[in-house]
């Protein structure tokens, strides 16, 4: 049995969302192939993620420097908790599926809040003599990232969000990845033969993730 980690930042509804509603069709069809996995739900706009404050990154330089926890302040030790609970929920799991967005060419602030909370310094990646090191890569782990593109009058653009995203989870030690990717999230405005394409490839996947 499989831990995987769904993990979604849309604001919009699915019905108004291409990803979000064939990001559901591949977990849908994932469980059909394996009823047993556990699925553990993240949607950035609904759950509470810690920003990284001032805080956080006072109690981090002190954790680092070998300080004990008793030691943080009540506000320190109440952000830690949380931002180590995603660091440690990440790290619990074997898989993880990202369904995004580009907004103005990268991913919503939500997203970035979440990045910064799951690289945590001893619970996703140590810091070693020979330098900084991912803790990801103790065992075979994979991710999907199902993402749409600028469109508009971004569209002739490039985004940063899928390379971005491989690189921190490259770094991390997420060695296995899949990108889906579509130009534009609206699905009165995408195309429907680039819609049914990635859906054809999702199901295939869902087979074999």
């Amino acid at each position: 049995m499989a831990n995987l980690l769904y993990i979604t930042c849309n604001v919009a509804p699915y019905q108004r969302s291409r990803t979000l509603s064939l990001g559901q069709e591949f977990l849908d069809g994932y469980l059909r192939f394996n009823p047993d996995d556990e699925v553990q739900v993240l949607d950035l706009y609904r759950d509470t993620i810690q920003r990284f404050d001032l805080d956080v990154l006072n109690a981090r330089e002190r954790m680092e420097r070998g300080e004990e926890w008793v030691l943080l302040s009540e506000d320190e030790r109440r952000k830690m908790s949380r931002v180590c609970r995603l660091a440690d929920q990440l790290g619990r799991c074997d898989k993880y599926v990202f369904v995004t967005h580009s907004l103005n060419l990268w991913f919503p602030a939500e997203f970035k809040i979440y990045i910064d909370a799951i690289c945590a310094s001893d619970r996703t990646y140590r810091l070693t003599p020979s330098g900084v090191q991912g803790m990801l890569s103790d065992r075979r782990r994979k991710s999907l990232h199902l993402h749409a593109g600028p469109s508009g009058a971004f569209a002739g653009e490039e985004d940063h969000s899928v390379p971005y995203l491989r690189s921190v989870l490259s770094f991390l030690g997420v060695s296995e990845q899949e990108t889906v990717l579509l130009a534009g999230d609206d699905p009165e405005k995408g195309d429907q033969w680039e819609y049914q394409a990635a859906r054809r490839t999702l199901f295939k996947l869902a087979s074999r993730f």
